[in-house]
C-alpha cells in the first residue's frame, strides 16, 4: 500500500532532444513510483524527439526554451511559454510543478506569479551568475533544490531554510541489483587497464582534457592503458565541431589505440563493469548520473574536485585532480595505476551512494510534493 496519496507532476524540461541527464533523473524516479499510482509529465519543446527508454509521458510547448547562451531568448520565451503553460494547467490537473532548467526557472516565477501556486525548482547547474538563483529562492511560493551541499555553497543559500532542500540526483535501483564489478590485480594485468568514460561528446564534457593528459603519460604507461568513451555527439552545431577536433586531436597525439570513441550503448552496465577506472573530467559537474552508476557498482573514479564530485565521492572510492589541470590529471591517472590498493572494497564503494538511489531520493521527494500540495 502507498505511504501517501499519489500526486501527478509536470516536469518542466524544455528540452528539444534526449540527452539524458534530467530526464534520465525523471525517468529514474518515474520507475521507483509508477507502481503506487504516480504519474511524471515532461513538458518539453515541440521540436523535441525522444531517443532512449523507457518513454515519458510528455507534453509539448512551442515557445519553451532549456538553455540558451543567449540571455534574452530566455527572457523573451518565458512570457508566451508561461502562457501555454497557464492554458494547459486549466485543461489538465497537476498537483505539482517542477521546473529543471534556467529556462523553464523564468517560466515557473511567471507562472507562480500568474496563478499564485507554489512551484519547485531544482537546480541542476553550476552558473557562473548567483544572483538569479539567489533572488529567486526569496520569491514567494518559489521552493528550490540543490543537489548537494556543495551546490548551496556556491549559490550562497542555506538549506532548510527561505524553503531551500538538498535533494540529490538519482540513479536506476537496477544498479544495486547488480553483481559489483570485479577489482582485478593490476600490478599482473597482461592486457590493457581499462578506463570509461560516460557522457556526451560536447565540450563542456571536457574529453580533450583527458586526451591531454594521457599525451603526457609516458609510453610505457600509455601502452598499458585503454580509454573508452561511451556517449552521443549531440546534434549541436558546437558538439559536432567538438567530436571533429576531439578526433584529430586523438590523431595528432598517435593515441588511436588508447582513446577511443564508442558512441553510444544500450549496455552500460556491462561496459563499466568491464572497466578499471571511472573517468570524469569535466568541471563543476552538478550531480553526476552516470558518476553515481559506476560508484553504485563498485567502480573506484577519477573526477575533478569540484562541483558535485566533492560531496559524492567520499574518500577511498575514488581520486580527485585538480579542475581544467591535465598536469594534476596525468599525475592521479599515474598514482591510480600504480596504486590501486588506495581504493575501498567495491561493496563500501558501492555503500557511498546508496542514499543517491532512485527509491531513496524519490522518498525525500514524496515529503517536500505533499508538504506543497497540502499547503497550496
Amino acid at each position: 500500500m502507498p505511504s501517501s496519496p499519489p500526486l501527478k507532476i509536470l516536469h518542466l524540461v524544455g528540452d528539444h532532444e534526449d540527452a539524458g541527464g534530467v530526464l534520465s533523473v525523471i525517468r529514474n524516479l518515474d520507475s521507483v513510483s509508477c507502481d503506487e499510482g504516480w504519474e511524471h509529465v515532461v513538458w518539453v519543446n515541440h521540436a523535441y524527439q525522444e531517443s532512449r527508454k523507457p518513454a515519458l509521458k510528455y507534453r509539448y510547448s512551442r515557445s519553451v526554451l532549456a538553455e540558451s547562451t543567449r540571455h534574452l531568448a530566455l527572457v523573451r520565451q518565458a512570457v508566451p511559454a508561461s502562457s501555454e503553460l497557464v492554458a494547459l494547467c486549466k485543461e489538465e490537473h497537476f498537483d505539482i510543478i517542477h521546473a529543471h532548467s534556467r529556462g523553464t526557472l523564468l517560466v515557473a516565477l511567471l507562472f507562480a506569479w500568474r496563478t499564485k501556486r507554489s512551484v519547485i525548482y531544482t537546480n541542476h547547474n553550476y552558473a557562473r551568475g548567483t544572483k538569479l538563483y539567489q533572488w529567486s529562492a526569496k520569491m514567494p511560493r518559489m521552493h528550490t533544490v540543490v543537489l548537494t551541499a556543495n551546490m548551496a555553497r556556491h549559490y550562497g543559500l542555506q538549506i532548510g531554510t527561505d524553503r531551500v532542500n538538498q535533494i540529490s540526483a538519482c540513479y536506476s535501483d537496477t544498479y544495486l541489483k547488480r553483481p559489483l564489478a570485479a577489482r582485478r590485480d593490476l600490478s599482473g594485468v597482461k592486457g590493457k587497464i581499462k578506463l570509461i568514460g560516460v557522457g556526451s561528446v560536447i565540450g563542456w564534457k571536457k574529453w580533450d582534457l583527458v586526451v591531454d593528459a594521457i599525451r603526457r603519460l609516458s609510453p610505457e604507461i600509455q601502452q598499458r592503458i585503454e580509454f573508452n568513451i561511451w556517449g552521443p555527439t549531440l546534434q549541436l552545431p558546437e558538439a559536432i565541431t567538438f567530436a571533429e577536433q576531439l578526433k584529430k586531436s586523438i590523431e595528432s597525439h598517435r593515441l588511436g589505440a588508447v582513446v577511443r570513441l564508442r558512441g553510444s550503448t544500450s549496455h552500460v552496465i556491462d561496459e563499466l563493469c568491464e572497466s578499471d577506472y571511472f573517468v570524469l573530467p569535466s568541471t563543476n559537474e552538478p550531480c553526476s548520473v552516470a558518476l553515481m552508476e559506476a560508484l553504485a557498482l563498485g567502480l573506484p573514479v577519477i573526477v575533478s574536485d569540484s562541483g558535485g564530485n566533492v560531496d559524492i565521492v567520499k574518500a577511498g572510492c575514488g581520486l580527485k585532480f585538480s579542475a581544467d589541470d591535465p598536469d594534476s590529471l596525468k599525475s592521479t591517472l599515474e598514482q591510480a595505476i600504480n596504486e590501486p590498493s588506495v581504493f575501498c572494497a567495491p561493496e563500501e564503494i558501492r555503500q557511498s551512494v546508496r542514499e543517491r538511489s532512485a527509491s531513496r531520493v524519490f522518498e525525500l521527494y514524496r515529503a517536500l510534493y505533499h508538504d506543497i500540495n497540502s499547503s497550496s
